[in-house]
């Protein structure tokens, strides 16, 4: 700023003479209030200043400072000799002034040093903070500036005291003149140097101590808290957001300031008798709300009455929501309450371990609990600017769960502050508990107000040229506003520019709005902060990247972002009217949000200092890109070391606080919101060059970082803003290419995201692998990162469409649901799980609601959406009925019992909602989930299936039946909402032989009808739908030949228009007229039955999804068929749903991940029909064997054959067994000279395994099963086959039948499992479904058997002889392993029980010690059996060769290893919780899986496992 300050000298004299002038003619100020203020100023403002002599103060100041020189030169620390320098500056300043007050150059001098000695003062309080400060580079410089300063002092006693004498009064004349021409300059310019000196030394001085501070709070915080992953501010660390959480940086009140209501809040704090538990603290912006709760929360601190606190803040992500609101308030009661420290840090452990806790059971656990256990006294929870939390609906849930629960805490008080915005109103007006909702800060009546006037008479009553006439001026201008005088101190604290500062307050009019008077004040600190016209581009390139940033950036960041503007800490200092933080690292915070509308409003208001969001948003994403391309790069925290295996990330300690070290704030920052800033731009060419470049070279490494940092949320977030952007670039004609790949950018980190989160290295591993082969995108990393994956096989390359793969149920997905707005859809599958997506971003909003194995969530009385969309309700069994929100699935209340599939509907009034449990209708508060004041019962033996509100909220319609009658007959009835009166009812068709099933009741708009769908026992038969009165319950039409399937509403009606449309048998769609259900067209061309049906919002067009994987768009009026809004096929569907907007489609299909497709800008499908036979889970299983280097996989198909792989050349296809029939169980000969297979024939088949040549068959018995199995004995000599409940051994050579076993049941789950030949040939072992276990003498005339009957197994049973001793024979019955000695009976000589959960192969050591179950080896040579615990396993497994037993399995969505022990790779989200016994096989280091499509994927782990063992 130097060289900016000096252009200026000419402009600045003309001011500094007026500003003399002003100054000499300062009243004298009374004091009509009490002052507590001390300093040297208000010694110079009093009436009757002492006289002395000017040359004399300065000499004696000169040589005073030479002493500071030399107490500096020897001090141990550096606060000691800064406070002297302060109070010696204060006098210097104060003795020039009175020497020169004339002199152009030395005020210019004058106001320089009062510059300096304000930041000297800000490094005084920063240094107060921290300790024992001791630093030689600074101690020096410090020294080096004082005595700069003492040369100043001296050159002033020696021009003053040429005064005292005339003789050399022309001397005195020219040593002034040559002093300002030649000597000012001089000395300015060593002040300055002098102060950079000093200035670059403190700041890295108290910015290593700060961030050693720093580094111990982050250190107190993980001892005492553990954080959630998504939860934490975005550059991981806890401590500098905890502080704005907690306050730590908010003014208190001054002295003397806010007595009324300070006064009002410790009266009702201190009232026993009330059972006003809350205080409201309301009023508008900027009257002081934040500054009276820091200082209550102070006071009550110091008093050991506060629990809590916790300030909402648009300055931090984690204070703008109440996702970390009851663990930080916890761990402050924690600190303030030490007697509940150990209590509170277990329950947060507690609450962090359980899956889902939702709000109000933590404020319960967390919170009201711990305090309710305190036995003295009250304590407070201070909850300030509620407003600033972003989320209605969380501001709703806080408020509603402290009245809930604060009566049971009788001993807590509640102070909470906030503007008084609807919703929160809403809630406290209607509370008894609630207290001071009608104290007014702000009184705008009173043209002068007393807490205004202390307030700015202690601020502004030590700096100079600040009179008691300008602080009343200011006073009398704010209007009552704290906002207007506390801009305007900061405004005269931080400036230089005072007078110019009053001038302009002066001028304000006293009937300008509040709103005006803030406008210019804030164009002032503008125009005063901008010296040099010149550098205004330099100024306002600062305040976009202020305004611009998604969360507080500190002035080191924005340095690091503009490195060719080297003023920015200067601007930050010089807006300190507008802006909070004197510290480079700290992050700067807009004192108020007024500042930010006028920045961001127009240019008349702005008057030349308007900020454009996209011009501000481009230039943040041009620093945070250049920014990665020089800090992202392989290797970034040197994390993947070649000697251990790809981790997850918990299994590194250590992580967050690695990153902290090895990153900028600047890098966090912009790894964070590149992306958001992108796709806020105006996305120009050069731009979107730049982002495809960091893309297409940096990808992967930005993902690894996000991955460990926790904040693969903000990726999927970036990404998914940027591709809507590149959506519309393609139909700007952008390059598609590029567009691609943003598209697969965002689709990688979407379908892989459950392994990125996970493990961050996997993203070059197997994330890496599943990737198109042709993407633009992908190419490039597949060839850099080529040696970090596993060899991986399969039938297919992978194909990305343009829709987005939501992956995370292991069942079959059956009901899809979007939210009115389209920006939500649930899943639920099977098992009972509910996931909620943004559909947005592709990611979950919330976490997945597990129900419980099997238990289904019905869409019929299940999930739907409240009419606004803010929440959806479920039931589940056992738990009952659940009401959440939808922006996060977080509960609106505790869930209420609820039965089992009992219909419920939301109102349209979102006041309410309606159940029915049996025959009884009840109205319940949607808010407080509390039963409402109705209840009325439908009528002796009535069962309810089905409620709906028409969207007036006039009338209930109830569909049900009389149990003794629910075969036959059913009824509706009408009932009035606002009495609960029943107005009509009417009965349903009978229909013979077949129960009634119900499959939707849906209205017209205009409430004038409503349509059912009934199925007639089955979906295979034709269906009815019967349009009805809603008022009288009149049937209009009886609509035959509806094809109707459960969980969706067979009739659709039209929302602006006359029509409404259902499917038909014939697979064509009616349109009928919504009053008289007359027939108005039928629209013909899908090939297979349609299975939904959506009007587009204008009304105009209809679009119908068909089993024959198309989604066909029609023109309503004519029937004619337009352009569909998604090219290509579908796929296979199940279920699908489209949002009403038409915005987005969802569908599934069994085994397949949710398909969500963005249809904005046009969406595309696949390019042919999905195989209709694809993804039916029981066509497919991988059934295997090996031979030598060798796997043979299976896909087993009716008409497929079997494939082989050869896993040593990397040919996919070896060749295919010749078979039409289904392909049970194949195995290889030991030899390695035949291949076996049982068919579905059933034959057991045998080929020559080197030509394929078919060699001989042997019938295997009757089979009701595809089940069964093969296997040779160890010598090849014999092969043993089972199926169904029959069992054969064969000689291969002579076919001579060794064994034939049938089992005496008859029925279906009957079976016989043949699992093993002694290495003698002399026994066979088998289990059969009783759990007996057999061990027959393979004679073919006696076959004698020996048998044990075990308890009941659920386990798949397998066994195994000893391959030392024939007559040793393990088996498997889960939990139990058992061995047993053949003789005359089975004698048990051993067992051990096998870890829950465990699933492998069982297999003994070629020596015959060692005994194998999956990853687990015990020796079992002795008396009792010993678990193998080494590093490596026994040598002797190794032996076997051909039948090595394998130690991978799979465990919690991995393919893990027990020899080394840990995690190898990942399994895909959507292969996982496959059901292992038919989806997975592992052979040695190998192991196939079935992917969605009933596809085998092989992965080779040998490469892996080789170099961890290094």
């Amino acid at each position: 700023m130097k060289a900016l300050f000096r252009k200026n000298q000419k402009k600045k004299q003309k001011k500094a003479t007026e500003s003399s002038h002003q100054v000499s003619t300062e009243p004298v100020e009374p004091h009509p209030l009490p002052s507590t203020s001390t300093s040297i100023t208000t010694q110079q403002a009093a009436p009757h200043p002492q006289p002395s002599k000017p040359h004399e103060d300065a000499s004696e100041l000169s040589e005073q400072f030479f002493s500071i020189v030399k107490e500096i030169s020897e001090a141990t620390d550096l606060l000691s000799p800064l406070k002297s320098a302060c109070a010696l500056m204060i006098r210097g300043i104060q003795a020039m002034r009175a020497a020169h007050g004339n002199t152009v150059a030395w005020i210019e001098l004058c106001e320089q040093l009062e510059h300096h000695l304000v930041q000297l003062e800000a490094h005084r309080s920063e240094l107060q903070k921290i300790p024992s400060i001791k630093n030689d580079g600074c101690l020096k410089a410090l020294e080096y500036y004082f005595s700069v300063i003492t040369e100043v002092i001296k050159n002033a006693s020696w021009a003053i005291s040429g005064e005292e004498s005339k003789i050399i009064s022309s001397i005195k004349h020219s040593s002034v003149a040559q002093t300002e021409k030649e000597e000012m300059g001089r000395y300015q310019t060593m002040m300055e140097n002098a102060w950079q000196a000093y200035s670059i030394e403190m700041k890295r001085l108290i910015t290593l101590k700060v961030k050693e501070v720093g580094d111990q709070l982050e250190e107190y915080e993980k001892a005492h808290t553990r954080a959630t992953p998504g939860q934490l501010p975005e550059d991981g660390v806890v401590g500098p957001d905890s502080k704005i959480a907690y306050g730590d940086r908010i003014d208190l009140c001054e002295e003397g300031t806010r007595v009324e209501v300070l006064d009002a809040i410790r009266t009702w704090a201190t009232d026993y008798e009330s059972n006003s538990q809350i205080f409201w603290l309301n009023d508008a912006a900027g009257t002081g709300k934040s500054t009276i709760a820091a200082t209550i929360a102070n006071e009550w601190s110091l008093n050991n009455r506060l629990a809590g606190r916790f300030f909402f803040s648009p300055n931090s992500r984690i204070t703008q929501t109440t996702k970390e609101f009851c663990r930080l308030v916890s761990n402050d009661i924690a600190k303030n309450q030490p007697s509940l420290t150990k209590t509170i840090q277990d329950e947060i452990q507690l609450v962090l371990s359980e899956e889902h806790v939702w709000f109000e059971v933590q404020l319960q656990r967390l919170i009201i609990d711990p305090v309710r256990t305190l036995e003295d006294g009250r304590v407070f929870i201070v909850v300030d600017a509620l407003d600033n939390c972003v989320l209605s609906e969380e501001r709703r849930g806080l408020l509603n769960a402290f009245i809930q629960h604060l009566p049971s805490a009788p001993r807590l008080k509640l102070l909470l502050t906030s503007r008084p915005v609807q919703d929160i109103s809403d809630v406290l007006t209607l509370s008894p508990l609630v207290h001071g909702s009608d104290l007014q800060l702000l009184n705008v009546r009173h043209s002068y107000h007393r807490d205004i006037h202390i307030f700015v008479d202690k601020r502004l009553s030590n700096i100079p040229k600040i009179s008691y006439e300008h602080r009343k001026m200011i006073i009398e201008k704010s209007g009552g506003l704290f906002l207007y005088a506390a801009t305007v101190c900061r405004m005269l604290e931080k400036g230089r520019h005072r007078l110019d500062t009053l001038k302009i307050i002066s001028d304000i009019g006293s009937t300008d709005k509040l709103e005006r008077r803030m406008d210019i004040l804030y164009l002032s600190v503008l125009k005063q902060a901008l010296i040099d016209k010149d550098a205004g581009d330099m100024m306002m390139s600062v305040l976009s990247m202020i305004i611009a940033a998604y969360q507080p950036i500190s002035s080191n960041t924005i340095s690091r972002f503009l490195p060719n503007n080297t003023y920015v800490e200067d601007f930050v200092q010089d807006l300190g009217g507008v802006l909070k933080d004197g510290h480079p690292d700290r992050p700067i915070k807009v004192l108020h949000p007024t500042f930010r509308e006028f920045i961001l409003s127009d240019e008349d208001r702005a008057n030349g200092f308007l900020l454009h969001p996209a011009q501000s948003a481009a230039a943040m994403a041009y620093a945070c890109i250049s920014t990665l391309e020089h800090m992202l790069g392989d290797g970034l925290f040197q994390l993947d070391k070649p000697d251990r295996l790809l981790a997850r990330n918990d299994d590194i300690e250590g992580v967050d606080r690695l990153i902290q070290k090895s990153t900028t704030a600047a890098e966090r920052y912009a790894s964070a919101f590149w992306a958001h800033h992108v796709a806020a731009s105006d996305m120009s060419p050069d731009l979107w060059s730049r982002v495809t470049k960091l893309l297409s070279q940096k990808y992967l490494n930005w993902v690894e970082l996000m991955s460990w940092r926790g904040s693969i949320g903000l990726c999927i977030e970036g990404l998914s803003r940027l591709r809507r952007i590149s959506n519309n670039q393609i139909n700007s004609n952008r390059d598609s290419q590029d567009s691609l790949i943003v598209r697969h950018a965002h689709q990688f980190v979407v379908q892989h995201q459950s392994i990125i989160i996970e493990s961050a290295l996997q993203t070059y591993c197997m994330a890496l692998f599943f990737t198109p082969r042709d993407s633009p995108l992908f190419i490039g990393y597949r060839e850099r990162y080529r040696d970090r994956q596993p060899k991986i096989m399969t039938p297919s390359s992978v194909e990305w469409e343009s829709h987005i793969a939501l992956g995370g149920h292991s069942s079959i997905v059956y009901q899809l649901i979007f939210s009115p707005d389209g920006s939500r859809l649930i899943s639920i599958d099977q098992e009972g799980i509910l996931q909620l997506w943004n559909t947005e971003t592709g990611s979950l909003a919330g976490k997945p609601f597990r129900g419980g194995k099997k238990s289904d969530i019905p869409v019929t009385g299940g999930c739907k959406f409240s009419v606004d969309g803010q929440q959806f309700g479920f039931w589940n069994d056992p738990s009952g009925l659940h009401i959440r929100y939808s922006y996060n699935g977080e509960p609106v209340f505790p869930p209420l019992p609820w039965p089992a599939a009992w219909p419920f509907t939301f109102s349209s009034t979102l006041s309410h909602f309606i159940g029915a449990k049996d025959s009884s209708i009840t109205q319940w508060d949607i808010k407080h989930g509390m039963e409402a004041q109705k209840t009325r019962h439908a009528g002796a033996g009535f069962k309810c299936d089905e409620v709906a509100i028409s969207p007036d909220d006039d009338m209930i319609v109830i569909v049900g039946c009389h149990e003794e009658e629910k075969i036959t007959r059913g009824q509706i009835l009408l009932w009035r909402l606002s009495t609960f009166q029943q107005v009509a009812s009417c009965e349903l068709p009978r229909v013979p032989h077949y129960p009634l099933d119900y499959v939707g009741t849906s209205f017209s708009p205009d409430s004038g009808r409503f349509a059912i769908g009934i199925i007639h026992g089955t979906e295979s038969i034709p269906g009815t739908a019967i349009l009805y009165d809603a008022k009288t319950g009149k049937e209009i039409e009886v609509m035959q030949g509806v094809h109707l399937r459960a969980r969706w509403t067979p009739v659709v009606f039209c929302p602006l228009s006359r029509y409404l449309a259902h499917n038909s048998w014939k697979f064509s769609i009616v349109i009928r007229e919504q009053k008289t259900g007359e027939t108005i067209s039928i629209l013909y061309g899908h090939k297979d039955s349609i299975i939904h049906l959506s009007f587009s919002p204008d009304s105009k067009r209809l679009a119908s999804v068909s089993s024959d994987q198309t989604l066909r768009v029609w023109n309503v009026e004519t029937g004619e068929a337009l352009n569909t809004i998604l090219s290509g096929y579908t796929g296979i569907v199940r279920y699908c749903a489209l949002s009403l907007d038409w915005d987005h489609f969802a569908s599934t299909a069994p085994l397949h991940p949710i398909r969500l497709y963005d249809m904005r800008g046009g969406a595309s499908g696949r390019d042919s029909a999905e195989p209709a036979n694809n993804g039916g889970m029981g066509d497919y299983a991988i059934i295997g064997a090996a031979y030598m280097d060798s796997i043979v996989a299976i896909r087993s198909q009716t008409d497929a054959g079997a494939m082989l792989w050869d896993t040593s050349t990397g040919t996919n296809r070896v060749h295919t067994l010749p078979t039409r029939d289904y392909v049970v169980s194949v195995a290889f000969s030991p030899n390695g000279e035949m291949i076996a297979a049982v068919l579905s024939a059933p034959i057991l088949r045998i080929w020559d395994a080197k030509t394929f040549a078919y060699t001989k068959d042997f019938e295997v018995g009757i089979t009701r099963h595809r089940d069964g199995g093969v296997f040779f004995s160890p010598d090849s000599t014999l092969i043993g086959a089972y199926h169904t409940a029959s069992a054969t051994v064969w000689d291969v050579k002579t076919e001579q039948i060794m064994l034939l076993y049938s089992s005496s049941a008859l029925y279906d789950y009957d079976f016989v499992k043949l699992c093993a030949i002694s290495s003698d040939n002399s026994r066979a072992t088998g289990v059969d479904h009783r759990s007996l276990v057999l061990v027959w003498d393979l004679d073919p005339i006696t076959n004698r058997s020996v048998q044990v009957t075990l308890s009941k197994h659920r386990s798949e049973p397998s066994a195994a002889f000893s391959p030392t001793d024939p007559s040793l024979l393990a088996v498997t019955l889960l939990p139990d392993i058992m061995l047993w000695r053949v003789a005359e009976e089975l004698q048990l000589i051993m067992k051990i029980e096998a870890p829950k959960g465990l699933y492998g192969k069982l297999s003994f050591s070629y020596d015959g010690q060692y005994l194998a179950y999956g990853p687990l080896v015990w020796d079992v040579s002795t008396t009792s059996p010993v678990l193998y615990a080494e590093d490596l396993p026994p040598t002797s497994f190794n032996a076997i060769g051909l039948q090595a037993h394998s130690f991978l399995f799979y465990k919690d969505g991995w393919i893990c290893s027990a020899f080394p022990q840990g995690s190898l790779l990942p399994v895909p989200s959507e292969l996982q919780g496959l059901e292992m016994t038919r989806h997975w096989y592992a052979f040695g280091e190998k192991v196939i899986f079935m992917n969605q499509f009933g596809e085998p994927i092989l992965v080779d782990l040998s490469s892996i496992l080789a170099q961890a063992r290094q």
